[in-house]
C-alpha cells in the first residue's frame, strides 16, 4: 500500500503547484523542476520496494503449495496417528526374477564362481517409527531399518541360498519444511547415525558406519533428494581374519560419498532415480539405480528396475554390476 499513498501525495502536490504556477507564470520553471525531482524519487522508492518484495519471494514461509510429495507425507502423517503402525522408510519391494551380469559368489560358502546363477530373486523391506515425537507434525527422532536380500532362487543345484543381504539400522532427527525457495518447496531434512553390514564374520564380513545428512524438496511435478555422509574411521586390520579393525577400507571409493535422487511423475508411470558418486574426478566410481512403477492397485505398483555401478550389495561394493529386474512394490510416492 506504500507505493499507492506516496503517488497520492505527488498528484496532490502537482494539482496546487499548478494552479499557483496559472497565477505566477514566473515560478513555473522552479515548479517544474520540483516534480521532476519528486517523481524521480518516487520511481527509485517504488523500485526499491519491489525489488524488496521480489527478495522476500525467494525464501518464504509456505504451508500451502502443492508439491509431487504431499500425499507420501500425509499417509505418514495417518500412520503415526495410529500407534500401531509402521511407517514405509524406503522402498519396499519383491523382484521375483531379476537378471546380472557379473554374479559375485564370495557372499555364501556354497556358491562358488562355476555355479553361481545369473538369475535371482531380490527384495527389499524397510521401516521406521518413532522413538521420540514433538507435539505437533511428525517431527522428531526416528528408528529406521531396511533389509536387501539377493536370493539365488533358481539355483536348484546349490539347493537355493541366500547369495547376500544387507541390514541398515540407523537413528535419524527428522525435520519437516514449510519453506519455499525460488519456486521449490523444501519437505523433510534428515540427520543421522547409520550401520551397514552384511551380517558375516570372517572374510566375507562386510560393514561400516556412517554420520549423515539428507534433504528433500520438490515442485509440482518433481522430487529432488541429496544426501551425504561422513565415514566413522576404524583400526586398520592386522590380520584378514581378525573380526576387529575395517573389513572394507576403501568402500568410499567404490560405493561413494555423496547420492542425489529424481523421482517424477509421467501419465500414470513414475520414475525414480538414484545416482552416487565417489566424487573423485582422477578415478571416478559410482553407480545409477533407476525404477519405473505403473500402478498395479491402489496399494500395490509394477516394478521395473535397473542398476548399473558398484554397491548393488555390500558383498560387490567393489565389483560393479549391471543388473535389470520385475516386479512389484508397495506405493511409495
Amino acid at each position: 500500500m506504500a507505493p499507492v499513498v506516496l503517488s497520492l501525495g505527488v498528484i496532490t502536490t502537482s494539482v496546487a503547484q499548478e494552479s499557483q504556477n496559472s497565477e505566477n507564470p514566473q515560478t513555473s520553471q522552479s515548479t517544474e523542476s520540483t516534480k521532476s525531482e519528486e517523481s524521480s524519487q518516487d520511481n527509485e522508492l517504488s523500485s526499491a520496494i519491489e525489488e524488496g518484495i521480489e527478495v522476500i519471494d525467494i525464501i518464504k514461509r509456505d504451508t500451502t503449495t502443492e508439491s509431487a510429495l504431499d500425499s507420501r507425507l500425509e499417509g505418514d502423517k495417518e500412520a503415526l496417528d495410529n500407534v500401531f503402525a509402521i511407517t514405509q522408510h524406503r522402498q519396499n519391494y519383491l523382484l521375483p526374477f531379476t537378471h546380472i551380469k557379473n554374479p559375485n559368489s564370495a557372499g555364501n560358502q556354497d556358491l562358488t564362481e562355476e555355479n553361481v546363477d545369473s538369475k535371482e530373486a531380490k527384495f527389499q523391506l524397510s521401516m521406521k517409527l518413532p522413538l521420540y515425537m514433538e507435539d505437533t507434525g511428525f517431527d522428531g527422532v526416528y528408528f529406521g531399518f531396511t533389509l536387501t536380500s539377493f536370493w539365488q532362487l533358481y539355483n536348484s543345484e546349490v539347493s537355493k541360498p541366500f547369495r547376500e543381504t544387507n541390514y541398515e539400522p540407523e537413528v535419524f532427527w527428522q525435520k519437516t519444511g514449510d519453506y519455499s525457495v525460488l519456486g521449490y518447496k523444501f519437505n523433510t531434512f534428515q540427520v543421522g547415525f547409520n550401520h551397514m553390514s552384511n551380517g558375516q564374520s570372517g572374510l566375507r564380513s562386510r560393514s561400516w558406519n556412517r554420520i549423515f545428512a539428507s534433504i528433500v524438496f520438490s515442485d509440482d511435478d518433481d522430487i529432488y533428494y541429496l544426501k551425504t555422509w561422513y565415514r566413522v574411521p576404524e583400526d586398520e586390520k592386522e590380520d584378514p581374519l581378525d573380526p576387529s579393525g575395517d573389513d572394507n577400507p576403501d568402500i568410499q571409493d567404490f560405493y561413494g560419498r555423496f547420492e542425489f535422487g529424481y523421482g517424477r511423475k509421467i501419465g500414470a508411470f513414475k520414475m525414480l532415480a538414484l545416482w552416487r558418486n565417489n566424487l573423485d574426478f582422477n578415478d571416478n566410481r559410482g553407480s545409477i539405480q533407476l525404477d519405473v512403477t505403473y500402478p498395479m492397485s491402489d496399494r500395490y505398483d509394477l516394478l521395473i528396475q535397473y542398476f548399473n555401478g558398484y554397491g548393488d550389495s555390500l558383498i560387490d561394493y567393489n565389483r560393479s554390476q549391471e543388473r535389470i529386474g520385475l516386479g512389484f512394490q508397495v506405493k511409495f510416492l
